[in-house]
């Protein structure tokens, strides 16, 4: 476990906050900006569970890294992790795909445009 600092975009292992195992991936999606960004951040949950509103994580979504098994981001799951509860970071997302699980997960929240 370690202290740093995660970026938007980066595919890390954290704790399995729903399921059975002791850790899996998480994208994170929060911008510099949100109270307490330095001790936390949203991460959206990627499962390799394939569901009609999951969105699909292909090799060309990486900048760098990769995950070992064809995977998901459920943007209807978003959970707070404190980056001391990271394990590591498996990969980088391409703003593009960054910003389109964040687009997503705003319309399944409900975000209205000002």
């Amino acid at each position: 476990m370690t202290s740093q600092r995660y970026t938007r975009g980066a595919v890390v292992k954290g704790p399995d906050l729903l399921g059975p195992h002791k850790y899996r991936p998480y994208v994170c999606l929060s911008t510099e900006s949100p109270p307490f960004r330095d001790e936390e951040a949203v991460y959206a949950v990627v499962t390799t569970t394939r569901r009609s509103a999951a969105i699909p994580l292909a090799g060309t979504d990486f900048t760098k890294g990769e995950l070992p098994r064809e995977s998901y981001v459920n943007p209807w799951v978003l959970v707070t992790i404190k980056h001391a509860d990271i394990q590591k970071i498996e990969g980088q997302l391409t703003e593009e795909t960054v910003d389109m699980i964040a687009r997503e997960a705003a319309d399944h929240i409900g975000a209205i445009d000002s």
